[in-house]
């Protein structure tokens, strides 16, 4: 139903935080897909491009108008835009081929504020007006096997829903076009061609969930007005998600690099399909930048006028086996045979062999004549085989949603078996409280009419006397209950100096210790200065005594020195 948005961005020229809404939109990403399709399959709401054309014969209109505004902060101008967007595809001969024309209209109203005036601009052209044609190059969900029926798939849960890594193999498509733009157009960089060509390489994956519906990613990588003075490199990436069989959400991230214009665009919205020849859309669109900043409000429609007459077997995602063309009436045949096979072996009577599964002497198409009965028999034996297998797995897996309803079925019986006697045992409980006040009131009744009768009688002085002896053994228990007290507090009195005593001492202790301490610490540095002062006494001693001995020396030197003159003399 709805299709993946066209990116032109640049990672060179990416700040973080479009890296990071980058990765968001990628995971948030849906879209929609195939050659010809039950439900119409367009480019809207997004800007992109899926790797699947519209199928043959198919006459698809798609447009849509907006509104936004834009700001430039270096320029200080405020512009109020509107654009009207426009697109007409064509399945041509073959379901891989696709024509398409497409193009953008808009109109504007530029305020520019200079010194202290305000200058208003009005601008109207066509932005760009391309034509092409789109070939599916490569389609994953398209390659029949001679079989592709998955055993294993039939019979374990695990493995029907685990996850298929051939399903990141994307359909890969190329596009080829011309862009024409009028000369002097204001939306165009200066001096632009007037012809200009463009190419684009698009991918598509389809993911189908059972519990989370149908995921696409579509990217498109373009370039674009290659041959101008300001060529244009991008990609755009978009993702659908299909929330149920009428509403879908898409998320798609797009930018582009030149020198003329460059940004990166985050585009949000959904569609609604209102039957499979017709879908209403809508979406906001804004960038990261102030040079200019942008937000826009758009909304469309796209229409199909479906005259594909030949259909073509597209494989769901995650069966990639396919099926032939000539081999559908094949399977169809085999189907009704094998219906007639059940109804006759449910006929037969307990007890009965079943000779064959199949019809015997009906010979295989693809067998040929030519070939030995032996060698034709031991195929068709294997055929029989495996369709034996395949309706047996069938009914099966027939019994197993039987088995699950009736067990269903008899869970929700048990829910208002339990209900309706949990009711009435509420019910019960209600008659049994009321039953029991209705006894309490009957007692009291009672008890009222006793106590008159005993008043009447004079047992009330008897009463009153007991109530004074309670009340005097009341009284003692009291002046005990003080006496008591006092004790405890006297006690507590007691106890409370003796703990203060005990402080007292434990402070006591405290200061003859500080004291103690204090000595030593006296002591101690007492020691430290004697010893000091004996070090130095000690030194000054060893000092004069190397002092003497040098003197002593020279006193002998000297003699010397007199005794060599005089023998030299």
């Amino acid at each position: 139903m709805i299709k993946s948005a066209i990116f032109e961005p640049n990672l060179l020229s990416m700040y973080p935080k479009s890296i990071l809404l980058l990765i968001i939109t990628f995971l948030c990403t849906l879209t929609v897909s195939a050659q010809y399709t039950e439900k119409i399959n367009t480019n809207r709401p997004g800007t992109s491009q899926g790797a699947f054309s519209v199928g043959n014969n198919v006459l698809q209109l798609e447009g849509g108008f907006g509104f936004g505004k834009e700001k430039h902060k270096l320029l200080n101008t405020k512009t109020n835009v509107f654009k009207l967007d426009y697109s007409v595809r064509y399945g041509l001969l073959i379901e891989q081929l696709e024509l398409r024309l497409n193009g953008t209209f808009r109109a504007d109203g530029v305020k520019q504020t200079i010194g202290g005036n305000e200058e208003k601009i009005k601008r109207s052209n066509f932005e760009v007006n391309t034509i092409g044609a789109k070939y599916l190059i490569y389609d994953p969900y398209k390659r029949p096997k001679k079989d592709s029926t998955n055993y294993d798939e039939l019979k374990s849960w695990k493995e029907r829903y685990r996850f298929k890594w051939k399903s990141l193999i994307p359909a890969v498509s190329a596009y080829v076009g011309a862009n024409f733009v009028s000369k002097d157009n204001p939306f165009t960089a200066p001096n632009d061609d007037t012809f200009s060509p463009k190419i684009v390489l698009m991918t598509q994956n389809n993911w189908t969930t059972s519990m989370n519906g149908n995921w696409v990613l579509v990217t498109n990588l373009i370039v674009d007005k290659v041959t101008t003075d300001d060529p244009i490199i991008g990609w755009i990436i978009t993702s659908t998600h299909t929330i149920n069989e009428k509403w879908a959400a898409f998320g798609e991230y797009q930018g582009q690099k030149s020198d003329f214009y460059s940004d990166n665009i985050l585009r949000l919205g959904g569609a609604y399909l209102y039957n499979k020849d017709l879908q209403l859309d809508a979406n906001i669109a804004f960038n990261f930048k102030d040079t200019p900043s942008i937000f826009t409000f758009s909304f469309g429609a796209s229409y199909r006028f479906d005259w594909h007459t030949k259909d073509e077997i597209i494989e769901q995602p995650g069966l990639e086996g396919g099926i032939k063309e000539g081999e559908k009436k094949e399977n169809e045949n085999e189907g009704e045979n094998e219906e007639e096979e059940q109804d006759g072996f449910d006929e037969l009577e307990e007890g009965e062999e079943i000779e064959n599964d199949s019809l015997k002497l009906r010979k295989t198409p693809f067998v040929n004549d030519f070939e030995d009965d032996g060698f034709r028999e031991a195929i068709e034996n294997d055929l029989d085989q495996r369709r034996t297998e395949e309706r047996l797995e069938r009914e099966r897996i027939e019994n197993e949603k039987i088995a699950k309803k009736e067990d269903k079925k008899f869970r929700k019986e048990e829910a208002r078996r339990l209900k309706r006697e949990a009711k009435e045992a509420r019910k019960a409980e209600k008659a049994e409280i009321q039953a029991e006040k209705e006894k309490q009131k009957m007692i009291d009744d009672i008890d009222a009419e006793l106590d008159k009768m005993e008043k009447e009688q004079g047992v009330d002085q008897e009463l009153q006397d007991i109530d004074k002896e309670l009340q005097e053994l009341e009284k003692m228990e009291k002046e005990l209950d003080s006496d008591t007290q006092d004790k405890e507090e006297k006690k507590e009195e007691e106890k409370q100096k003796e703990e203060e005593d005990v402080d007292a001492e434990y402070e006591k202790y405290q200061k003859e210790q500080e004291k103690a301490k204090k000595e030593e610490e006296k002591r101690r540095r007492k020691e430290e200065k004697r010893r000091q002062k004996e070090e130095k006494k000690r030194k000054k001693e060893e000092q004069k005594r190397k002092n003497k001995e040098e003197k002593d020396n020279k006193t002998d030197d000297s003699d010397l020195d007199k005794e060599l003159e005089k023998i030299d003399q």
